[in-house]
């Protein structure tokens, strides 16, 4: 017996491995300097590194929102100094929202969006950011 629905048997979405939700993608850096700007957002040297806010180790993903330009002192500062790491996320939080370091498949995992889909994810993320931006 299958302890899945026919449906959602019939209806499965093929999850990418956990290493390519967590690596950013040329396209995704691209994001980030769009975002961010192209120099580190801690010192404004030129930026040559992307940082998880929320470390891959605690299920941060490549979204974006979860990306800071850090140059290589930074980074490993930040990785050296847990409070400096919380600072990044906190800024993150009031910028996106508390999902900020989602992808899709998590937000549909959590039931805040139906479909693993991009146009329903980056609409919920908007949501999110104009709601963050309010408070």
């Amino acid at each position: 017996m299958n302890p899945y629905s026919k449906a959602d048997q019939l209806y499965t979405y093929k999850k990418p491995t956990l290493a390519r939700r967590t690596e950013f993608t040329k396209k995704q850096r691209k994001e980030i300097d769009r975002i961010y700007g192209e120099t580190c957002v801690v010192c404004m040297n030129p930026c040559v590194s992307y940082h998880h806010r929320k470390f891959r180790s605690q299920g941060g993903r490549n979204n974006p929102r979860n990306g800071a330009p850090l140059c290589e002192g930074c980074h490993r500062y930040v990785h050296e100094h847990p409070e400096a790491a919380e600072d990044l996320r906190q800024e993150a939080i009031k910028r996106f929202g508390p999902y900020y370091y989602f992808d899709k498949y998590d937000c549909w995992k959590q039931g805040l969006i139906d479909a693993p889909d991009n146009r329903k994810f980056e609409t919920f993320m908007e949501s999110e950011e104009l709601k963050a931006s309010k408070l």
